[in-house]
């Protein structure tokens, strides 16, 4: 169970950075718009501003990966699930936007599939 986990995480802290990296493309994307007087300076704060907490959260849930003990589970999908919850929980306290959870599901989602349930 510990070499799945640690397997599992591997494959995670890469999808985060990934997914990290495509928001980041996003502002970037905005500002060129804001540049190029396609949005308004007030479309693009409201924009950064959103795009700022999902790459803060996605943050936080790489750095609080490190916290989970393998030993504790008794099966993979028992710790697929507190995995899950743990994210859900993080996006929560530290009220990022929904999207984020959203985003981070579907790339643990893949990993589990890749892994095999």
């Amino acid at each position: 169970m510990k070499d799945l986990l640690h397997k599992l995480l591997g494959f995670l802290r890469v999808e985060l950075q990934d997914l990290e990296g495509d928001v980041t493309d996003l502002l970037e994307i905005c500002q060129r718009k804001k540049d190029n007087r396609e949005i308004t300076n007030y479309v693009y704060l409201g924009n950064k501003g959103l795009l700022l907490r999902e790459i803060a959260g996605i943050k936080s849930l790489v750095q609080g990966l490190d916290e989970l003990d393998a030993g504790k589970f008794s099966s993979r999908q028992e710790m697929f699930r507190e995995i899950d919850r743990r994210i859900l929980e993080k996006t929560r306290e530290g009220d990022y936007p929904e999207a984020v959870y959203s985003l981070v599901k579907r790339r643990l989602d893949k990993i589990v599939k890749y892994l095999g349930d």
